[in-house]
């Protein structure tokens, strides 16, 4: 697949995941308590779901891709891994709507300004696995789809047991 294949993907996922989050907000459901609800004791709730693109983003571009250090240490290490999570601190909607925003620009830009070699090109990640950067690009995206789709059963889930419609 090309860069620009690449690019409108990655952007379809993206309005995929901020179109459940415009549906969450605009029901009127206290962000509270539809963002915290959990859909089983220890499962990851719909906030932790939003942030963990945002923070999957930044380690993702920051550590795997550049070899740095995580822009912003703290989402990552709250967001970063499995599906449980390790707090339970729910975020706002304007706060995930601006850790998507400040995570997916700048990892949009690297693949914008990525050539066709540089698409081409083997990095290494852990365990021994081998992915070229447009491999990458097309796990990030199926990434944010899969917790797009867990966000949205959650939500299906949350309005059932609140008799929402």
């Amino acid at each position: 697949m090309d860069r620009d294949g690449l690019l409108q993907f990655l952007d379809f996922s993206r309005s995929r995941l901020i179109g459940t989050l415009d549906t969450i907000e605009k029901s009127g459901q206290p962000a509270e308590q539809v963002l915290g609800w959990r859909p089983g004791p220890g499962r990851a709730h719909m906030g932790w779901q939003f942030m963990h693109c945002a923070a999957t983003h930044d380690r993702y571009l920051n550590v795997r891709l550049k070899g740095a250090a995580e822009k912003d240490p703290t989402l990552v290490s709250t967001y970063g891994g499995g599906s449980t999570p390790s707090d339970s601190n729910i975020p706002t909607f304007a706060d995930i709507r601006s850790k998507l925003e400040e995570t997916y620009a700048p990892f949009r830009q690297y693949i914008a300004a990525a050539s066709d070699a540089d698409l081409a090109k083997s990095i290494s990640f852990p365990n021994n696995v081998q992915r070229t950067l447009a491999e990458s690009v097309l796990l990030m995206a199926w990434h944010e789809s899969h917790h797009q789709g867990q966000i949205h059963l959650t939500w299906n889930m949350y309005k059932a047991e609140n008799d929402i419609k």
